[in-house]
């Protein structure tokens, strides 16, 4: 009978505690040992007061013995063992001889989540009988981190309901007043972030601001600090900072103050940091209607600006430091190039000081072959118990006691907008700082906690479902005595899109 030499994996893991697991070692005969260490390299860069909150957070999840391990067959792709966590992981483990690939990573896998930085790294190592091996398994930093802190001034001219929103494709994190203060730290899967600041003045106004950052990488420690300038003072500074200290990189982000006389550099003239397509680019989608265009300061567009795309001109809007150009329908397999002349984009109140002239050269991407055919699905229906097709006029004085908003979309629900469009619901959507329109399929949790608790739902109760029924009643008693309108707009997962108006005649 034929003797099978089997290999054994001694693991053992360095903690930073500074203990060792014991080290069993390979033992006699054909058995073969591997001793395994791992260790976590890199650190995000500390906030620089001692003991926060921050620093705290970033000792979490780096503890090796709660790290998982997986050990695949390079060949099979098979999984001949893994372990939640390094402790459990016996002394020996025994394997038939071949190459694996060891894998270890810390506990956590939410995208975007708070006091969650992500350790990942893997070896690969033959194991043979009769010898041991010594591999060192490093794993690294796999997210980002980002800390808000607000400046004294900010804190004192704010009142304490702003909040400090940060997203990603992934998802939100939003700091408000005890999260600032505590200097909780939220972490994110790489990728370009926005940032969106909200609140009222003590003395009156509203703060409504964005900005973004567009360069990212694994380990970068964004530190975003919020200013504000002091009503009668005109005092302002840097809005917000990022520091990229880990990857070498500064990058400042100004946000404009509300004071009557603020201080701005009177010589700066914007230039193009970016573009939503490429110099050059091949392949671009003929679906894509509109091409942004970042600079370095707050921009206007010009009245009269001749922006054109082969010619042809094309509308454009500015906000902040973004110029949105809409551009005509698209052909296949076309070039394409948008010319935007010196003096069309200027410096946001100061005229004078006008761009230089821009252009983008892309081509389109050939059309698609058309595919066969399938059988077409139900269109998108929306219905409501009455104001759909044409306005329906409510008493207050008698309601009715069920009142139904139903959206029937075959293909699953995409996006559900709804905006508001009433002078008087608009006044109500006022009182609570939130926008007149709001995607009811994918709201963030600021949305949430408004029309989420509102329609008593969340994203997820819409997102790709088939039907939505909103029972509303309730919310017939809130409308002003006015003629009342929103816009339903429904996408499914194929594009397709309805629109509808419900109409609300409310008297006495």
């Amino acid at each position: 009978m034929k003797r099978i030499i089997l290999a054994s994996i001694i693991l053992t893991a360095a903690v930073l505690s500074g203990c060792r697991r014991e080290e069993i070692g390979a033992g006699g005969g054909q058995e073969a040992g591997l001793a395994m260490n791992i260790v976590p390299e890199g650190e995000f860069t500390p906030v620089p007061s001692q003991d926060t909150k921050a620093e705290g957070d970033l000792q979490n999840n780096n503890d090796v013995n709660e790290y998982s391990v997986t050990i695949i067959n390079t060949a099979t792709q098979e999984t001949a063992g893994s372990w939640d966590r390094f402790a459990d992981v016996p002394t020996v483990v025994t394997l038939e001889p071949a190459e694996y690939r060891v894998e270890a990573k810390s506990p956590g896998d939410k995208a975007v989540a708070w006091a969650q930085p992500k350790y990942a790294g893997s070896q690969t190592v033959t194991v043979t009988p009769g010898q041991t091996q010594s591999i060192s398994i490093t794993c690294r930093i796999t997210n980002m981190m980002v800390t808000v802190r607000c400046t004294d001034a900010f804190l004192n001219e704010m009142n304490e309901d702003f909040t400090i929103s940060v997203t990603s494709k992934d998802g939100v994190l939003i700091w408000e007043k005890p999260a600032v203060v505590a200097e909780n730290s939220g972490f994110f899967d790489v990728a370009p972030l926005e940032i969106h600041v909200k609140g009222t003045r003590r003395t009156g106004g509203v703060i409504n601001h964005y900005a973004s950052i567009e360069q990212v990488a694994a380990q970068d420690h964004h530190v975003l600090t919020i200013d504000a300038g002091e009503t009668g003072y005109m005092d302002y500074t840097d809005g917000i900072s990022i520091d990229y200290t880990v990857n070498g990189r500064v990058e400042d982000i100004f946000i404009e103050g509300p004071s009557e006389d603020p201080v701005v550099d009177e010589t700066a003239v914007p230039e193009v940091s970016s573009a939503s397509i490429a110099e050059g680019a091949a392949d671009v989608p003929v679906e894509t209607s509109t091409l942004d265009i970042t600079y370095t300061t707050a921009v206007e567009v010009a009245d009269g600006a001749s922006i054109t795309l082969n010619g042809e001109a094309c509308a454009a809007s500015a906000s902040g430091s973004k110029v949105t150009v809409s551009l005509p329908a698209l052909t296949a397999e076309t070039a394409y190039t948008l010319n935007i002349p010196v003096g069309a984009v200027t410096r946001a109140g100061a005229p004078d000081a006008a761009a230089d002239a821009f252009t983008l050269h892309f081509t389109t991407a050939a059309a698609e072959q058309d595919e066969p055919q399938e059988p077409e699905t139900t269109a998108i229906t929306i219905t409501a118990t009455a104001g759909i097709d044409e306005p329906v006029t409510y008493s207050k004085a008698a309601l009715p006691s069920e009142f139904n908003l139903t959206v029937a979309a075959p293909a699953g629900i995409e996006k559900y907008v709804v905006n508001v469009n009433s002078a008087g619901l608009r006044d109500l959507v006022d009182m609570m700082q939130m926008e007149y329109s709001v995607d009811l399929a994918n709201m963030n949790a600021g949305e949430e906690g408004f029309w989420g608790a509102l329609f008593g739902i969340t994203s997820a109760d819409v997102k790709g479902k088939t039907e939505v029924v909103f029972q509303i009643a309730g919310f017939l008693s809130a409308m002003p005595e006015e003629t009342n309108e929103l816009e339903v707009v429904i996408t499914d997962k194929e594009g397709n899109t309805i629109t509808k108006n419900l109409t609300i005649i409310m008297t006495a």
